[in-house]
């Protein structure tokens, strides 16, 4: 049996985006505590969104590594650079 398991996409996104949120609140609350504002702990949840079932979340993952691996579109130059670089 190989010690090497088979990397996985979805699961590499999924720890991508778990990693993004948990550095994200570390960031809001560093802000918090250096601008002399209390943090309360309180975490708003949205339940007005749209509800997603685990096949809905594979597709919005399989469609963001899909973005990912698309090539890039010159066309989508950023329009303010004046320097010819993309």
């Amino acid at each position: 049996m190989s010690d090497h398991l088979p990397e996985i996409p979805a699961h590499q996104a999924k720890d991508r985006f778990g990693k993004i949120a948990v550095h994200t609140a570390y960031e809001i609350s560093r802000a918090l505590t250096e601008s002399g504002e209390a943090d309360d702990g309180v975490v708003v949840l949205r339940t007005d969104g749209p509800h997603r079932s685990l096949a809905g979340l594979q597709r919005l993952i399989d469609d963001a590594l899909a973005d990912e691996d698309a090539p890039s579109d010159p066309g989508d130059a950023d329009p303010r650079r004046d320097d010819g670089r993309t």
